[in-house]
């Protein structure tokens, strides 16, 4: 697992957040995020929405470990993409994912740098067998394209009064 430059907590989590959009292009809630954490489908929440507002926004950054795994829950990501320096999403999501990879990290433990050389070796050549010519796969992966977050309902704005004369005659008009 990739240590870096300590990207802030905020940050993780906003990019998390981004990924959980629903089609509609919406993010959930902070209410929502906040029940999510529990351990339990309708259990108790681990931490309240103004605490998970506070760690979005950066006035809080240390969490306790029960609210990391919680807020992982919550945004579907590995719990130790939270921590910090630990900063390569795509294979922490691949350790905790998939078995097999677990296993395959388990196989080579003791066969140091040569048997790890091995294993990249041999996983570059699947990925060509698999037609993936990119050799290089990024720390975290590319994120959704960015939807339009339509309005929300709500009171409608307010128009100026050229707009309101303009409505007024094509509902006369029946437009």
């Amino acid at each position: 697992m990739p240590l870096g430059p300590d990207t802030p907590l905020s940050s993780k989590l906003a990019l998390l957040l981004n990924r959980k959009r629903a089609k509609e292009g919406k993010t959930p809630s902070t209410r929502n995020l906040a029940s999510a954490t529990a351990a339990m489908p309708g259990g108790r929440p681990v931490m309240t929405h103004q605490v998970i507002n506070d760690l979005l926004n950066g006035v809080k950054s240390d969490p306790k470990s029960s609210q990391l795994a919680g807020l992982a829950r919550a945004l579907g990501g590995p719990v130790a993409y939270l921590l910090p320096g630990y900063n390569g999403l795509t294979s922490l999501t691949v350790y905790e994912e998939h078995q097999d990879a677990r296993e395959a990290l388990r196989l080579i433990h003791d066969l140091g740098e040569a048997g790890a050389a091995e294993l990249l070796e041999a996983a570059r050549e699947i990925r060509l067998r698999h037609g993936r010519s990119d050799l290089t796969v990024p720390e975290v992966p590319e994120p959704l394209p960015p939807v339009a977050e339509p309005p929300r309902p709500g009171r409608r704005r307010r128009l100026s009064f050229t707009e309101a004369a303009e409505r007024a005659v094509s509902d006369l008009e029946g437009n």
